[in-house]
């Protein structure tokens, strides 16, 4: 059998860090970065979802592979140095995995932050999961055996919503367990979201939610002020790097503690509710 280029190899290997460091990626975007077509892309994604490194979604492929799989391929690896892009995203949302067990119910915020958190759920077990975003709720049924209810409806098979469940009628028949949303900023010990949107949905979660984990992927300017609640009521909150130097000193005067620290963020605990 002919030996795979090098060429070959390297675009493979390139595609497998983009999507271990974005989490999700489409075709459009791997062969705008690859400068090959779309359909080498789609054969390429396809071989590597048969070797287990990734899932095909519709229009590109998502993250799957165990920490650390890509240090330990059958791919030959050639001298080569990977496509630069930035990372860390998929670190941030797996600290979330330390706070759920098994048969917990959580609310999932909306937002392509969380749809990154949702393929790490497959080991956990009987798992509720309260969703206002359909797009990361079908997403549910391709990694998860959870059940999945969707504020204004079930997801049935086959995609269909049945049912018209508000957010007053799921609070009133579900005990949250956790209240795992992302956050757009800190601002004055309130937690800035960045869809008016979900503001009213949100503040009811995080006043019945048991606990709450807030992620903050960067920092950024933001203007607006969708308020959802205070600083002082949440358990967790998890900031990436580039964030912990605008909301470090915030945290700390609000009685948060650093309790885990890796290459892309710093995970904080309140000290007077956990």
């Amino acid at each position: 059998m002919a030996r795979a280029s090098s060429a070959l190899l390297k675009r493979r290997l390139d595609i497998v860090e983009i999507v271990r460091k974005q989490g999700e990626v489409k075709v459009d975007e791997l062969s705008d970065m690859l400068r090959v077509s779309n359909v080498t892309i789609r054969q390429d994604l396809t071989y590597l979802e048969q070797q287990g490194y990734l899932k095909r979604s519709f229009g590109g492929a998502i993250y799957i592979s165990p920490e650390n799989l890509i240090n330990h391929t059958t791919i030959d690896q050639p001298n080569c140095t990977s496509v630069g892009i930035d990372g860390g995203e998929i670190d941030l949302v797996k600290n979330c995995l330390n706070y759920i067990n098994d048969g917990d119910t959580l609310f999932l915020s909306h937002g392509n932050l969380i749809r990154k958190l949702i393929p790490f759920l497959h080991n956990k077990k009987s798992l509720r999961l309260i969703m206002n975003d359909i797009n990361n709720a079908q997403l549910v049924k391709e990694f998860s055996d959870a059940e999945v209810i969707l504020v204004g409806g079930v997801l049935q098979n086959g995609n269909i919503l049945q049912n018209n469940n508000t957010i007053t009628s799921i609070l009133n028949q579900f005990h949250i367990s956790h209240f795992i949303f992302e956050l757009a900023a800190i601002n004055n010990n309130h937690l800035i979201i960045e869809n008016s949107e979900q503001q009213n949905t949100y503040k009811q979660i995080f006043k019945n939610a048991d606990h709450t984990i807030g992620v903050l992927p960067q920092r950024f300017l933001f203007t607006d002020n969708y308020s959802i609640g205070k600083l002082i009521h949440m358990d967790v909150v998890i900031l990436s790097k580039a964030a912990v130097t605008e909301y470090h000193q915030q945290l700390l005067d609000s009685d948060f503690k650093q309790r885990a620290i890796n290459k892309y963020c710093i995970t904080y605990h309140n000290s007077k509710v956990t």
